[in-house]
């Protein structure tokens, strides 16, 4: 694309509109594989949890897939911030998003091959996709491929803009005007920490050098740019640290001292080989956006081979950097971040584990506030308030959260997880519910000195122990995706209803033949009734799994 006797308004005008239009393509692109592979995604950032390797890895695909290093560290922090993830693991992952992001000067460097008439052209092949199709997963393919049409589109703009500054009089005196290393060094960390995006501004300069516009005076000088934009793509992930909590800063500060180290060790190299641009990098490849490119992947991926043997003591350090503050009440969300909604599909596998911990706390509750009613403890009753309390304000908290990811464009496989999840909230605040209820009946027959015979506390004990097993059921369904104990589940849920009749049959009998007072009827009926709505709602959690597929 050629744009001939541009004036150099225009040719910034064309640079920052074609700087635009690949930005606009990439995030498209990352979000569109971020839908296809939801899952996918959710699984990679499950083995981070492994050794160093693995972590590294998942960095490397993980940012692959959302196109952005920036982003990547952003889930981190959240991940950390939400006590899912440890420091170590999050090292590693960091730096693997360091290597990842280097994907996009590789996809730009294609832009020196004669390609870019055909590779656009995806642009209208994925707009007809879109349009021709009803099937969400085609649609979210179509988009995949007209949003790289439009990276290339946008590459194809700022290589015409180049050519437009080559043109200008006194633009490449400019461009060379400053040779200082640091001062280049600082131009990079500048212009990226405004940009916000390493990969966008090494893409700029690949084209540039494709062009034959010449950075820093030649030589080496470009290569310190580039090791300032490694170090400038932090400041994001550094501004989404206000306001989390002491690890999770110490994880932004990791990103920070990998770039800042690494270019350290990198900097007396460059500055003492003079030549090491023209004599090493040209002789080897030839072409200086080439070199721009490999020196971008080489600088991480050698950081990276240094630093994984001490992450330890580069987190040990990050430590002593940023203590441990002092302890505040209250303990958050648990799995719940905002920055996990920069990828919603991680969001969501948040969202599912941080529901299924609220109906741990509210199965607690019932526990509790079934051994009081047996022990007739008023004591404990506060314990079971508490929690109870903490069912409802964790409820309000993940409805909260799944209408701002409801909100998201989302896959059609995350929407019915959305749904799943919404009736599952609503099954757990009854069972916390019912704890209460079960709380209240204990206070009155403190009242009222009634008491139950031990007979039929046993009977309510042994119920209280089939709830325990059909939960323990719903946890393995929804968590481990073990779909075929549905049938035990339904087969421990038909126990439930039988003991409730013969609880209620045996009870009646009781009463005909004078072995149970008046009073202690309406509280054992409420009791038993309770404890069985408990049953059906852990069964429609266990049968919305299956429902949502």
């Amino acid at each position: 694309m050629e744009f001939m006797g541009l004036t150099p308004a225009m040719s910034v005008i064309l640079l920052l509109v074609g700087l635009g239009v690949f930005l606009l393509g990439f995030k498209f692109l990352g979000e569109s594989i971020e839908k296809l592979s939801a899952s996918k995604l959710r699984a990679l950032f499950n083995r981070a949890a492994g050794n160093r390797f693995a972590g590294v890895g998942v960095g490397a695909l993980a940012t692959a897939i959302v196109q952005s290093s920036s982003v990547t560290t952003v889930m981190v922090v959240g991940f950390v911030n939400a006590g899912v993830m440890t420091l170590t693991q999050a090292a590693a992952v960091i730096m693997g998003a360091n290597i990842g992001t280097t994907i996009t000067g590789w996809l730009v460097w294609l832009n020196q091959f004669n390609v870019m008439t055909y590779a656009m052209l995806l642009a209208l092949v994925g707009l007809v996709m879109t349009m021709v199709s009803k099937n969400n997963s085609i649609n979210t393919a179509g988009t995949l491929v007209a949003s790289l049409g439009l990276v290339f589109v946008g590459l194809e703009i700022m290589s015409g803009s180049m050519a437009g500054f080559a043109e200008q009089e006194g633009v490449e005196e400019v461009l060379q005007a400053v040779t200082n290393p640091i001062l280049l060094l600082l131009i990079g960390v500048g212009v990226t920490a405004v940009v916000q995006s390493s990969s966008a501004v090494t893409s700029v300069l690949i084209v540039m050098a494709q062009e034959g516009l010449v950075v820093g005076g030649g030589g080496n000088g470009i290569l310190f740019v580039v090791m300032g934009t490694n170090i400038g793509t932090c400041v994001t992930a550094v501004l989404s640290s206000f306001g989390a909590n002491t690890n999770a800063k110490r994880a932004c500060l990791y990103h920070l001292l990998f770039n800042v180290i690494g270019t350290l060790i990198f900097l007396p190299f460059i500055l003492a080989f003079d030549g090491f641009y023209d004599d090493v990098l040209m002789k080897w490849f030839g072409q200086p956006s080439t070199c721009i490119t490999f020196f971008h992947t080489a600088f991480n991926v050698i950081c990276t081979i240094i630093y994984l043997p001490f992450i330890k003591y580069l987190v040990k350090l990050t430590e002593i950097i940023i203590p441990d503050g002092k302890k505040k009440g209250g303990q958050g969300t648990g799995f719940m971040d905002k920055r996990l909604l920069l990828t919603p599909s991680l969001a969501i596998g948040q969202l599912a584990k941080q529901t299924m911990y609220t109906a741990g706390v509210a199965m607690e509750s019932l526990n509790e506030a079934t051994t009081s009613f047996v022990e007739r403890n008023t004591s404990k009753v506060k314990a079971v308030m508490d929690k109870v309390s903490r069912v409802n304000e964790l409820s309000k908290e993940i409805t909260d959260y799944l209408l701002v990811v409801s909100a998201k464009d989302i896959s059609l496989a995350d929407e019915k997880i959305v749904n799943r999840l919404h009736k599952d909230n609503i099954d757990i605040v009854r069972i916390a519910d019912i704890a209460d209820n079960i709380s209240g009946y204990t206070m009155k027959a403190a009242e009222k000195d009634i008491v139950f015979s031990d007979t039929v506390c046993r009977d309510i004990t042994k119920l209280m122990g089939l709830l325990n097993e059909q939960y323990d059921l719903v946890v393995r369904i929804t968590e481990g995706g073990e779909g075929d104990l549905l049938a035990q589940s339904d087969k421990i849920e038909n126990d439930i209803d039988a003991s409730k009749k013969r609880l209620l049959e045996e009870h009646m009998r009781r009463m005909e033949r004078g072995e149970c007072h008046a009073e202690n009827n309406s509280l054992f009926v409420s009791l038993i009734s309770n404890m069985e709505r408990v049953g059906d709602h852990l069964s429609m959690m266990a049968h919305s799994e299956e429902e949502h597929k």
